[in-house]
């Protein structure tokens, strides 16, 4: 589709995700290969990539393994040399209470997402967060309610979502590289610039006031003007 940015925007589930399928693999390496194979089957050339949080990681690493197909790079509250707790020790918990909730007894989608409403508000304080959660509640192609992300896929393989791959951290994209982050959240910390740079040496860190991870849904028209004014700035 076309937007205010002027450009083709093609938003990518990634898989064990959204309508994506579900793998018994979740790394780094092999979201990047499902990239690849969408650039392949949809003939582009070179693309922009924007990527929030995990997102953010699997961008990164496109841009590591195959540097002539990334235009730009737009990475959004997430580093790839440290993680913060609240990633890799909250989103397990979240996980783990997702888990726990049980859909069999309900019949319409309201009613399950009103049930595992009740359930998760003791384990997930952040209303944002509770409601992207929720999002994930849908009818399944047996016709059973349930979760569209692969929970047990996502919680075995945590640790490969949690820490960017070392073999990657040797690689270098010399391409221009934006980091934006969000003032109140710790998952992209100001320390980490030097040893971003030694991926990204072309990269700047901005940061966005009174945000937290989610800073595209908590200031959309701030972020919305940076991604534009970082596109603009490489014509």
């Amino acid at each position: 589709m076309m937007n205010v940015t002027k450009r083709s925007v093609l938003s990518v589930d990634l898989r064990n995700h959204g309508d994506s399928p579900h793998m018994n693999s979740h790394k780094y390496e092999d979201l990047t290969a499902d990239i690849l194979k969408l650039y392949e089957k949809l003939n582009i050339e070179k693309a922009y990539l924007v990527g929030h949080s995990m997102g953010g990681r699997a961008s990164m690493s496109v841009s590591l393994l195959a540097p002539l197909k990334v235009a730009g790079l737009l990475i959004i509250d997430i580093s790839p040399t440290s993680t913060a707790r609240d990633f890799s020790e909250g989103l397990p918990t979240v996980l783990a209470a997702m888990k726990k909730v049980n859909f069999k007894k309900h019949k319409s989608i309201k009613e399950a997402k009103e049930e595992a409403r009740k359930e998760l508000e003791n384990t997930i304080n952040n209303e944002l967060l509770l409601k992207a959660v929720l999002s994930n509640v849908k009818m399944k192609s047996d016709h059973t309610i349930g979760w569209a992300c692969n929970l047990d896929i996502l919680i075995r393989h945590f640790k490969y979502i949690s820490s960017f791959p070392k073999s990657l951290r040797k690689k270098t994209y010399y391409g221009p590289t934006l980091f934006i982050g969000g003032q109140l959240s710790d998952y992209l910390p100001p320390d980490d610039l030097p040893s971003i740079r030694e991926m990204f040496p072309r990269a700047v860190i901005t940061y966005i006031p009174q945000t937290g991870h989610n800073i595209h849904v908590e200031d959309p028209k701030t972020f919305l003007e940076l991604v534009i004014a970082f596109m603009k700035s490489q014509e």
